[in-house]
């Protein structure tokens, strides 16, 4: 349980939304659980906490919800090159960079 103060708690991550997503498709839990090595029944015990996830399927499950990991040096360079690109006219318009001679 978050013990912290309700007006600061964070939302539930991707992979938690993810696992309730999933957990309420009853065709979709049953592939997902196969596709990660799983029975439905350890899909359960993840879902309701009483176990975790081991290392050598955290891989396959973030796969089958189509997520990845990266760095976040990765991350704050995706996002550098967005305010780049959405904030200057010539970098937009394909002629290189602002100020550029």
């Amino acid at each position: 349980m978050n013990t912290q103060d309700s007006t600061t708690a964070e939302a539930p991550s991707i992979i938690v939304e993810r696992m309730i997503q999933v957990r309420l498709d009853k065709r979709r839990k049953h592939e997902v659980a196969e596709n990660v090595g799983w029975g439905v029944e350890m899909f359960e015990k993840v879902c309701s906490g009483s176990t975790g996830v081991t290392i050598d399927r955290i891989g396959p499950l973030l796969k089958e919800f189509g997520l990845v990991v990266f760095t976040e040096e990765y991350a704050d360079y995706l996002a550098r090159g967005n305010v780049i690109g959405s904030n200057c006219r010539c970098a937009r318009m394909n002629m290189g960079e602002c100020g550029r001679k």
